[in-house]
């Protein structure tokens, strides 16, 4: 397993800083935030790092009952697919859909655009060379795909792999052992006390990491693992822990 090391912690610097920032931290990927303001991604051929791409998540719903809001988001997601094929990037992470407080009688509708949505994309990435992996939601009111089961439900259907963010998993009450399944095709890491997505410091809260690690093995999972925490501090205790959890 490589880590892979979020743009979240190091926003607003430029995307050469982050970049060289992630190298120099000794990570082996970088998963770029595909959010404003991102600038001269040109300069990522100058670095090692593999790369991965997450979709952008602002003003975004791939599941919204309005038309054209849904169809602009999934023509900014597309824009992402394109970005990884330029990245030579095999991952781009998708968040679902949201149900607003509206569309609440309508779910069942807003859940049908969600995999519609899904499925669009994904043939475009397909098509392009490269996959979406749709990604598991914390305990927030609106988000789709927040119970691990509504995922994999998803990614059978589709026939593809997802993201597993063990850490939202933990704030819907999953074990370690329920978070893996053969789903599974990349992975973001941070921690928290189960209750609250505070994307703390690996160590720093109560998810338990090397069960996870072992359960990955355990599925023969040779990803990567992306830490996805808030602050450069916060980076680099967390690699430090992942590397003594992997040996």
């Amino acid at each position: 397993m490589r880590i892979g090391v979020s743009t979240l912690a190091l926003s607003p610097l430029s995307l050469e800083e982050m970049l060289t920032w992630i190298e120099d931290a000794g990570a082996d990927c970088c998963e770029i935030i595909y959010e404003y303001p991102l600038d001269d991604l040109e300069v990522a051929d100058s670095f090692s790092l593999d790369f991965t791409v997450h979709a952008p998540i602002s003003d975004i719903n791939i599941a919204s009952l309005n038309r054209g809001i849904r169809e602009a988001s999934i023509s900014e997601i597309k824009s992402a697919v394109d970005l990884a094929v330029e990245l030579d990037s095999e991952v781009v992470v998708v968040h679902p859909g949201t149900v607003p407080f509206l569309g609440r009688p309508h779910r069942d509708l807003i859940v049908q655009h969600n995999l519609e949505s899904l499925s669009v994309i994904s043939e475009y990435a397909e098509d392009r060379g490269t996959g979406i992996y749709p990604e598991n939601m914390p305990r927030l009111e609106g988000p789709l795909l927040r119970e691990l089961e509504d995922l994999w439900r998803v990614a059978e259907e589709l026939e593809i792999q997802v993201t597993l963010d063990a850490a939202h998993a933990a704030t819907m009450g999953y074990s370690e052992g329920e978070m893996v399944s053969l789903r599974v095709g990349h992975v973001h890491l941070s921690d928290n006390n189960g209750e609250v997505d505070s994307h703390d410091a690996l160590g720093d809260g109560a998810l338990d990491f090397r069960a996870i690690i072992e359960g990955l093995r355990g599925i023969g999972y040779r990803g990567i693992l992306t830490v996805e925490v808030k602050t450069p501090g916060e980076v680099e205790r967390s690699i430090e822990f992942l590397r003594k959890v992997i040996d």
